[in-house]
This record gives structure tokens, C-alpha cells and sequence, in this order.
């Protein structure tokens, strides 16, 4: 069923990073110079950001919500649903929105949820603030998207280890009476889950020492233990090829518009080549779709409003249609079409 929301504006978005970097050049010697060379060359990224054990998700998160706060007339008491969208929660049990309600001290009566989501997941975030705010539930939701995927990863995979880093993000939606038309399109694979997972560490596969937790070496010399990330980079790239084009089309038809018409295409954040193909395939500028996450690689769910806040720092009266999508875990991809010309966009800080 297609609906079209006209009752949402975002007000805000803010991102943070770790003070920690990695720089991909440092690694010459463990993977080979050649190599190095080959996937920065490749990748476009030079460095990562990487948390340290004592920080996690809803750290920064927390941080780029209390920015907003505290440098714009928004303020705690308003906010009447947060959503954090994570893959690395603070506990099991209990939903970490929770406790984030409790150190942002947003009012009691808030809902409070958690959304267990990767690559895609601030478009669904986007989605679920917006379905709050369209059933005239709630009128302003703070919805924050983190992830520390660094510290699932092995350092002797360089698969991985090169491509990912850490990111937080807050970003306040309101109900207004003259917000632009959006609507958001969808598609899941979850036959091929499998080819971007950590197969072992939670109930299915539980950690079994001297089982889960055992190094492998796979056929291009990549180590692991099943409780690290896996991700067969091409399967995954096939999966963006094959169907992100077609995704992003569909969800310009449903508001009657043509790639051409869009100000910006903020796309998830892989790597350069990703970038440059969607917008080959698209028929747009390569202005259009710009690669941003060159200093800090793929921070999965926050990649968007990282992008935004790295390279859009403050208003951009100009945009008055978006088109974020997400891609990669599930597998799948989610796009939306929505207006940030009034949206003051804050500069990444580091903590």
C-alpha cells in the first residue's frame, strides 16, 4: 500500500564520532602495502573512527541529542517518542531507548523503542518517527541511530577491518501543517541474510568456548571466529547493483518525480565505487550523490546523517527534496523522499 505523509518536517541532525582513528596506512604491515593501497585506492576511505572499549552506541547518540538541545529552542520536554536504532544495544534486556530516556531526561510519558537495524536502518527510523507523528500520536520524536560495528570485527580480517568505523547520530522530527509530500519504498531479501551476518554469539548460536569463539582463516587469508562479522563483499555489492536503481525508482514514482527533480541523493555510505555507480545508473550528476565517509568509512545505519552533518553543516534552503536509502544487512534496502531545506544540519563533533 502506497501513503504519502504530508504532516512531517525534520527539524535537526547531529552526528558524533570517537576521538580514536584508524588510518587504513597504518596497516601495511599486516596486510601488505599492495594491499592497502589496492582497497584504499578502491574504497575511498583513509581512515575509520574506532570506540574504545568504555564507549559504545547510545554514548554518542546521547551526545548528538544533547547538542541539539542545548544549541537549538528544542528541549527535552517536547519530545514524545525516542527511537534508537542500533545493532549494538547497550544490554538484551532492557530496550536501551529506555535507559537513554532516563540520561536525556525526556518526560515519562514518551515512547521509548528500540529497532534492531544495520545498513538501512535510519530510513526505517525515519519511517517509524513519521508514522508516529502521521497518526497524530506524537508531535515531536527524537529518533537516534548508532552503531560500533569496529568492535565486532577481527583485526586480521581485512575484508572488514577497513571498511568500517563508529558513529552516532540524533535527529528531531515534528508535526507541521506545511510539510512537503514524502513517501518510502522497501525491499527485503532475507534468503541472503547469510552473506552479511555474525553467525554465532546470540540465541540461535549461543558463545560456545573452544567452538564459536575459535579463530579461522578462510581461502584469502582472512581470520575470524563466528562471533565476528562476516560479509561476502561481492554478494553484497551484487545485491546493491541488482536492486537499489530499482528501489530508488519506485519510490520517485509513487510522488510522481524523476530522478533529475531530486536537489540530493543521500545515500548510504559503502564506499566510492558504490557511490559512482548509483549515480551513473540514476542518470544524475555525481554532485548529486556524494561519497562523504572518506575519513570515516562505513558507520552502517548512521552513515546517512553522518554524510549530511560532514558535508551539509547548517541550512540548505535548496533541499527541498531528498532521497535517503539505505542498503546492506538483511539483505535489504529502504528509500525515502523527504524535504531537508529547513533543517539546521550540525557539524560531526568528536568525543
Amino acid at each position: 500500500m502506497e501513503k504519502i505523509f504530508n504532516k512531517v518536517s525534520i527539524r535537526a541532525i547531529a552526528a558524533t564520532l570517537p576521538k580514536e582513528t584508524l588510518k587504513l596506512e597504518t596497516l601495511s604491515e599486516s596486510f601488505g602495502e599492495d594491499t592497502v593501497k589496492k582497497i584504499i585506492s578502491n574504497t575511498g576511505i583513509t581512515e575509520v573512527h574506532v570506540s574504545p572499549p568504555e564507549k559504545i552506541s547510545s554514548d554518542y547518540c546521547v551526545a548528538a541529542a544533547q547538542r541539539i538541545f542545548s544549541e537549538t529552542e528544542i528541549t527535552p520536554e517536547i519530545i514524545d517518542a525516542i527511537i534508537f536504532v542500533t545493532e549494538s544495544p547497550d544490554y538484551i534486556v532492557p530496550h536501551t531507548s529506555a535507559i537513554m530516556q532516563s540520561r536525556l531526561k525526556l518526560p515519562n510519558r514518551v515512547i521509548s523503542m528500540d529497532i534492531n537495524y544495520g545498513c538501512a536502518g535510519y530510513v526505517y527510523g525515519i519511517f517509524q518517527a513519521s508514522l508516529l507523528i502521521e497518526s497524530g500520536y506524537c508531535k515531536n520524536v527524537l529518533l537516534c541511530v548508532g552503531d560500533i560495528p569496529t568492535s565486532r570485527v577481527n583485526p586480521q580480517d581485512k575484508a572488514v577491518r577497513m571498511l568500517f568505523g563508529d558513529a552516532g547520530s540524533a535527529t528531531i522530527l515534528s508535526a507541521t501543517d506545511s510539510a512537503q509530500n514524502s513517501a518510502f519504498n522497501f525491499f527485503t531479501n532475507g534468503e541472503n541474510a547469510k552473506h552479511l551476518i555474525i553467525p554465532a554469539g546470540s540465541f540461535r548460536f549461543p558463545h560456545k568456548e573452544g567452538v564459536t569463539d575459535v579463530l579461522q582463516l578462510d581461502e584469502n587469508g582472512n581470520g575470524r571466529t563466528a562471533e565476528n562479522l562476516f560479509m561476502d563483499g561481492m554478494e553484497v555489492m551484487n545485491f546493491i547493483f541488482k536492486n537499489v536503481p530499482r528501489v530508488i525508482l519506485e519510490n520517485l514514482e509513487m510522488l510522481n518525480l524523476t530522478p533529475s527533480e531530486i536537489n540530493l541523493f543521500a545515500l548510504h555510505q559503502v564506499n566510492k565505487v558504490v557511490s559512482k555507480y548509483l549515480a551513473k545508473k540514476l542518470k544524475v550528476n555525481a554532485e548529486k550523490v556524494p561519497f562523504g565517509a572518506d575519513k570515516t568509512g562505513n558507520t552502517t545505519g548512521t552513515s546517512i546523517p553522518l554524510m549530511l552533518s560532514t558535508l551539509y553543516a547548517g541550512i540548505n534552503p535548496a533541499f527541498k527534496k531528498v532521497l535517503i536509502s539505505g542498503f546492506g544487512t538483511g539483505l535489504t534496502c529502504a528509500s525515502g523522499v523527504i524535504d531537508l531545506s529547513q533543517t539546521k544540519i550540525f557539524a560531526p563533533v568528536q568525543i
